[in-house]
């Protein structure tokens, strides 16, 4: 756990600097894969800055509206740098709907933005993951193992790495695929790499989600994260196979 790093009289919030390292990384990435899936570096671009300046201000909106009396004895604490005070399913949501209406807009379909930005949500999920670690967020169960970690006064699974090695692995994978497609006689339809992405990021949390110490648990015994990672893995795999029979069904070029 690193949440602060003191450099001589600054004192720099890691976990910050991790999102912001992820947030530049991934949107240059997505820059220079998009003319490989027939896109617009520019307006790709364009997409994810106005995503996530709209996804931003969507969650402090959000939050807002869900804590309307905390805002109302401090106002100005509307306009504060601080993320607690952000509503991340609400940014997610915003940041979506910005991204959609410019596609809309361009006439690009859906699907085909969504494979121009597996790349940024791939370096994002990293950056995520490292930030779990900096924070001490999603800690694992206690063990014996000798590459535990100690946290939260126990040696515990280092979940938060589990998940980042994942994730890496996961991007050098999306590259390939990228890089394959550019040269590909027949590429794969549109969506088709969000779709795998999707797939085998939500495999890796429900398998990653099973060492968690952090994990809500119905009073059945159900891991929540692993019921919601399930049923996004099920989609996914659902969207996955149907284009695959799509494709299969259509003549060869």
């Amino acid at each position: 756990m690193l949440p602060v790093l003191p450099l001589g009289p600054l004192t720099l919030p890691v976990p910050g600097l991790l999102l912001l390292a992820g947030l530049v990384l991934g949107s240059w990435l997505a820059e220079r894969a998009a003319p490989r899936l027939g896109l617009s570096s520019k307006w790709v671009s364009d997409v994810l800055f106005y995503s996530v300046l709209g996804g931003v201000i969507g969650a402090r909106v959000f939050m807002v509206l869900r804590a309307p009396a905390a805002f109302s004895e401090a106002p100005l604490s509307v306009f504060s740098l601080n993320p607690a005070l952000l509503d991340p399913l609400g940014g997610v949501l915003t940041g979506v709907a910005v991204a959609a209406w410019m596609a809309s807009r361009r006439g690009v379909p859906w699907p085909r933005l969504a494979d121009a930005l597996v790349p940024f949500l791939a370096v994002m999920q990293v950056a995520l993951a490292l930030r779990a670690a900096a924070r001490g967020d999603v800690f694992g169960l206690p063990t014996t193992l000798p590459w535990g970690v100690p946290l939260w006064g126990q040696v515990r699974h280092p979940t938060q790495l589990y998940w980042a090695a994942g994730a890496l692995v996961l991007l050098f994978w999306v590259w390939r695929q990228i890089d394959e497609q550019a040269t590909a006689a027949r590429p794969w339809p549109a969506g088709m790499l969000f779709w795998r992405f999707v797939a085998l990021s939500a495999a890796w949390f429900v398998a990653v989600a099973g060492f968690r110490g952090d994990s809500p648990v119905s009073p059945s015994g159900w891991r929540l994260d692993q019921v919601a990672g399930t049923l996004v893995l099920a989609v996914a795999l659902y969207r996955w196979r149907a284009l695959e029979v799509r494709t299969a069904r259509e003549p060869s070029p």
